[in-house]
């Protein structure tokens, strides 16, 4: 069900009901094209959250629980209409019959003027979907998206313009139509037009699902065409049609579409009669069905989105290092030549007697080998054999040192490329914002992100982003860290000795621990756990996969070492493969 005009005059009485006479406290933009007013309500007291958003896809008004995470610098149009609005009251919640469109009426008192109002307008026509602040004399004073000059919606969305509403593609809204109009408008469509294609067309205000619902209600098929619709059916589609529109959306709540596994794919502001009953579910509100729906289809494609950005982040980052291990790889093995160095230079002077001036080669038998094989050695003419064996003991010493800081700088480099896989692993379990903040600030911190206008958290009252928790077949208590931030925490801080730890071996993956209270964990307990940590790592999907468990006692984090980095010992390793029953039975798919 798009977000149309009928759901929105269900939705504006669920919104009067709950803003009318309260009182905007704050204004946050938390992306470019989401606004959140943060309210208080006097009677009953209590603070309420309005987001409005002019997505594309997922534009949408409804209240929300969560508190934003913002920008450190607030955009320009959070700036604006913090100027007008904050400390204002919201009147009430207005809609133009059958328009796809919002209006919040707020009174503001300003020292000069005294009570003054403003309209903020949301129009929600998809891509084109805007939001408007209006002053009393009808004057844009901005917008969300400006327009300076779109002849497709036949006017001017700029500062200091009227504002007018965008032009209705209809004559008639169900408001007005009547069975006349409507036996017109199909007697004079194409006969080969379907009906379904003349009432989104020719009606204003019908989505194509609210047609698809008169149609099923009439008992006409969608894809019979002008030519076969007779005068019975015209009228029965008319009174099907305002029996419809006449009925209160929302008034007895609001109906989900759910998918096969159970998740929520639409919403419905009557009982919808073109769907089958058993995938449909009944929810208080239509505020409600919204956050059910497009709010958290919004919040997948959102963390979606930013999950591909950061990914590509920290692939680069990882194409850079391999770059250089293999270059250090390179280097390595030109340094390991320290040993022949030091082989010239001791034959050079075991058989310095044999060596004529302006010789360039020596070719002797190395006594080191079993078969005294033969050693062609390469000599500077201009030098002495002395000096030509110094030379080549410099070279020695000076290779055997590279050895040691190659080999230092090639173990750095390593880790640096399991610390960028780590990352990887955590991006696949990102399950709310709170956890991509804490992702981002991470690779702020490593360098691998810059600070710029990276949004800020919360205040959460010294709440902390938890792990997840999952309660095993015999009730012990298993706790998965979900980024390398949250591992540091759970590992070293969360977790009691004797707690035991898991961890995929040599893969980079979540920390997993299981609460033991002191007390011996049986071998199911830790099974399950292993499963938990094969599910939340790199490891996801393959078979024979080897899990270390030790107690948290056991743990050490060496200094300066990055996030979710620790040593640990005194281990013992479990090889297995992933059970899907153990996955099913803690609510994960198997991969």
């Amino acid at each position: 069900m798009p977000f149309d005009a009928l759901s929105i005059a269900g939705l504006k009485k669920e919104l009067t009901d709950d803003l009318a006479n309260s009182r905007i406290v704050k204004i946050y933009q938390p992306h470019h094209d989401t606004i959140i007013f943060e309210v208080f309500h006097p009677f009953p007291r209590r603070e309420l959250r309005l987001l409005i958003s002019v997505h594309p896809q997922f534009f949408r008004t409804h209240l929300v629980d969560e508190k934003p995470v913002n920008p450190l610098q607030p955009p320009a149009f959070c700036m604006l209409l913090r100027k007008y609005l904050q400390g204002g009251r919201i009147l009430r919640v207005e809609q133009p019959p059958w328009e796809r469109i919002i209006i919040f009426q707020i009174e503001v008192y300003e020292p000069d003027h005294g009570l003054t109002n403003f309209s903020l307008i949301f129009e929600a026509m998809g891509r084109p979907s805007n939001l408007l602040l209006v002053n009393g004399e009808g004057k844009i004073l901005d917008a969300i998206k400006r327009f300076p000059d779109a002849p497709e919606q036949g006017r001017e969305i700029m500062p200091g313009k009227p504002y007018t509403f965008p032009p209705t593609p209809a004559s008639f809204h169900p408001g007005t139509l009547t069975l006349s109009a409507l036996e017109r408008m199909v007697r004079f469509s194409p006969a080969s037009r379907k009906i379904s294609t003349v009432l989104s067309k020719e009606v204003f205000g019908l989505s194509r699902s609210l047609v698809e619902e008169i149609l099923t209600r009439a008992g006409v098929s969608s894809v019979l065409t002008v030519a076969e619709v007779t005068d019975d059916l015209i009228r029965l589609i008319y009174e099907k049609l305002i029996a419809l529109a006449k009925e209160r959306p929302g008034q007895s709540g609001a109906y989900l579409y759910l998918d096969p596994a159970g998740v929520p794919q639409d919403y419905f502001p009557y009982q919808p009669q073109h769907l089958p009953a058993e995938r449909l579910q009944l929810v208080p509100d239509l505020n409600s069905a919204i956050v059910a729906t497009l709010h958290q289809q919004s919040e997948r494609a959102v963390r979606q989105q930013k999950t591909q950005q950061l990914k590509s982040i920290v692939k680069k980052a990882m194409q850079k290092a391999t770059r250089k291990r293999d270059k250090q790889r390179q280097e390595l093995a030109g340094a390991e030549e320290a040993d022949t160095y030091r082989l010239y230079g001791e034959l050079i002077l075991v058989y310095a007697g044999t060596i004529k001036p302006g010789q360039s080669q020596l070719v002797v038998a190395n006594y080191y080998d079993s078969q005294n094989a033969p050693v062609t050695i390469p000599l500077d003419p201009a030098l002495t054999p002395n000096a030509n064996s110094q030379l080549y003991y410099r070279k020695y010493n000076k290779a055997k040192k590279g050895q040691t800081k190659i080999r230092a700088q090639l173990d750095r480099t390593q880790r640096e490329l399991e610390y960028y896989a780590s990352l990887e692993n955590a991006l696949e379990h990102v399950s709310s914002p709170a956890d991509f903040l804490e992702i981002e600030t991470e690779m702020v911190e490593a360098g691998l992100l810059k600070m710029g206008n990276r949004p800020k958290p919360p205040r959460t009252k010294g709440m902390k982003n938890q792990p997840s928790r999952f309660i095993s077949g015999e009730g012990w208590e298993i706790l998965v860290g979900r980024n390398n931030k949250q591992n540091d925490e759970l590992s070293m801080r969360t977790a009691a000795p004797h707690d035991l730890w898991l961890h995929t071996q040599k893969i980079p993956g979540s920390h997993v621990i299981i609460r033991t209270q002191g007390n011996p964990v049986p071998p199911t307990v830790l099974l399950e756990a292993a499963n938990l940590a094969i599910y939340f790592s790199k490891a996801r999907g393959s078979t024979k996969v080897a899990v270390d468990y030790t107690e948290k006692k056991h743990l050490r984090k060496p200094s300066g070492a990055r996030p979710g980095f620790l040593l640990y010992d005194h281990y013992q390793t479990l090889i297995i493969d992933p059970d899907p029953e153990i996955l099913a039975r803690f609510g994960l798919d198997a991969p």
